[in-house]
């Protein structure tokens, strides 16, 4: 269950920061802190067999891991 807090408050914190243009939603901190904070809320999601929520916390989690390893190029 503290997994799951956590990961929601990861979640909620690189949101935060987006929306107040503390972070680019495209840069290191803000994607290291969604694939995380999805990854513990689908662990959470797959024990407790949400499985809407777990699959969309993994395709979140896996879009935001992708992003970083392979981040769009400059235009």
């Amino acid at each position: 269950m503290i997994g799951a807090y956590v990961g929601m408050l990861m979640v909620l914190a690189a949101f935060a920061a987006e929306t107040r243009g503390v972070l680019s939603s495209r840069s290191f901190n803000y994607l290291i802190l969604m694939v995380i904070g999805e990854a513990l809320l689908t662990v959470r999601a797959y024990v407790t067999n949400e499985w809407p929520f777990a699959v969309l916390g993994g395709i979140w989690a896996a879009f935001a891991a992708y992003s970083i390893m392979k981040p769009p190029s400059e235009q």
